[in-house]
């Protein structure tokens, strides 16, 4: 393992980082990396005979004080200077993730002048890192030039109004293409402030940090954590027409013909319209229905996999458990152990 003593000499360098603060960011975003660049200085410091921080940091935004969509005010903001460009540029989430389109592309419009500051600072070399909704601001600036971002999974509709040119995935946790670090929602600020430890000095330094913040240095997927949430605002009724007869009889051997039979446009036309509004095609579709009432079974009963697999319409157990693990990233045996609040206190018949 590598000692903090012996880090490479590129890793002595200070590291500075800006935090981009705005109005209805997310507090916990910002606080939570202010601790932990503060713990990892610490660290440093603690085990080594160095006197500067190994990340000197900042918050900055177009006034002294924002106030977080939370109500909480956030203070100690330095003014935006172009000409004090840092290594990192970190944009936390700005806005709350259950934001419906507009208010994303409103916010859009009233950041312009922060998307401007991106484009430079990335054009002169700043390192790019956003969290949740900051991930936003990269995709309208441009600079990631349809190279794959994520995001919160419930901004998913969102994503797929505003940037459609744009990939997303929102089943990575992380990806980082060097000039640019996407991370996904919520807490995942965490992992990510380890990782940028990590990444810009040591192993060892992330490792001692996470200790010190109780914090596991994992980069793990989004989709153990997601819910299948439909969108059912649009107003197109024959595909409302379909989630309806989907959603009503999922737990039958459905046979996704005769259902779309009943609904008086071809199946073809119906297709498209729906994949389009919902992101998933009818039989994509009908089994996420059937994934999210075998999840919520095993977070909440002893009932057997097997029984939950058939009380979902699924006859093939085989195949709807290998669908499981590729949906969830990990099997239903490692999921109710996770996730399982019953499983504790009872033995589990699998």
């Amino acid at each position: 393992m590598q000692l903090i003593k012996d880090v490479k000499p590129e890793a002595l360098k200070p590291v500075s980082i800006q935090v981009l603060v705005a109005d209805r960011c997310q507090a916990s975003g910002i606080f939570s990396l202010v601790d932990t660049l503060i713990a990892a200085n610490y660290c440093l410091r603690k085990k080594t005979n160095l006197k500067q921080d190994a990340f000197p940091f900042k918050l900055i935004g177009t006034k002294r004080e924002h106030t977080a969509y939370n109500g909480f005010q956030i203070s100690n903001i330095q003014p935006i200077d172009v000409n004090d460009r840092p290594d990192i540029l970190v944009i936390p989430g700005m806005i709350e993730a259950t934001a419906n389109p507009d208010k994303l592309a409103a916010l859009l419009t009233a950041s312009q002048d922060r998307i401007d500051l991106i484009k430079r600072w990335h054009r002169q070399g700043t390192v790019i890192v956003a969290s949740c909704s900051g991930n936003f601001l990269i995709a309208a600036s441009n600079i990631a030039q349809e190279r794959t971002l994520t995001t919160h999974w419930m901004m998913d509709g969102g994503v797929r109004q505003l940037f459609s040119q744009q990939p997303f995935d929102m089943n990575q946790m992380m990806i980082d293409h060097g000039d640019i670090i996407s991370f996904g929602g919520a807490t995942a600020v965490n992992q990510m402030t380890l990782y940028l430890v990590e990444r810009f000095h040591s192993r060892e330094l992330a490792l001692q940090t996470g200790r010190m913040m109780l914090i596991e240095p994992t980069q793990n997927q989004q989709t153990p954590f997601s819910m299948f949430m439909p969108s059912r605002t649009h107003e197109d009724a024959h595909v409302e027409q379909l989630q309806s007869l989907l959603e009503n009889n999922f737990q039958e051997p459905v046979a996704l013909p005769e259902l779309m039979k009943q609904i008086s446009i071809s199946e073809r036309q119906l297709s498209r319209r729906f994949k389009s509004i919902t992101g998933e095609t009818p039989i994509s579709y009908l089994q996420r229905l059937r994934i999210e009432f075998v999840r919520r079974g095993l977070e909440s009963t002893n009932k057997q996999a097997n029984s939950l697999i058939w009380d979902a319409g699924y006859e093939d157990v085989s195949s709807f458990r290998r669908l499981f693990k590729k949906t969830l990233g990990m099997t239903m045996s490692e999921y109710r152990q996770r996730y399982g609040v019953m499983h504790r206190n009872t033995p589990v018949n699998f």
